[in-house]
């Protein structure tokens, strides 16, 4: 697995110590990791990602997520109706 990119040394400076670092941790907004977490950090919102996979091609990985509707009706977003069933998908 290739490793992943980071930011060059020195581009954010970090706290050295214990103290600074706990008082710098106390300037975030820190929240609850949640079932709709993933789906939200992801612009998924109705969705509940259950599954994912990752699929080595050439020099690169691609991450395949598998979801399924929080609700049993969801609102179709091509022809806007509501339905219990899929009448039509889209691969991505």
């Amino acid at each position: 697995m290739k490793p992943p990119l980071l930011l060059p040394m020195g581009l954010i400076k970090t706290a050295k110590d214990a103290a600074r670092a706990a008082k710098r941790t106390a300037e975030f907004k820190i929240k609850r990791v949640t079932e709709n977490t993933l789906s939200d950090l992801l612009g998924l919102p109705g969705m509940v990602v259950t599954e994912y996979a990752l699929e080595k091609q050439a020099e690169s990985e691609l991450l395949h997520i598998f979801c399924h509707h929080q609700h049993e009706v969801a609102q179709c977003p091509n022809c806007g109706e509501a339905s219990q069933e899929i009448h039509e998908e889209e691969a991505g």
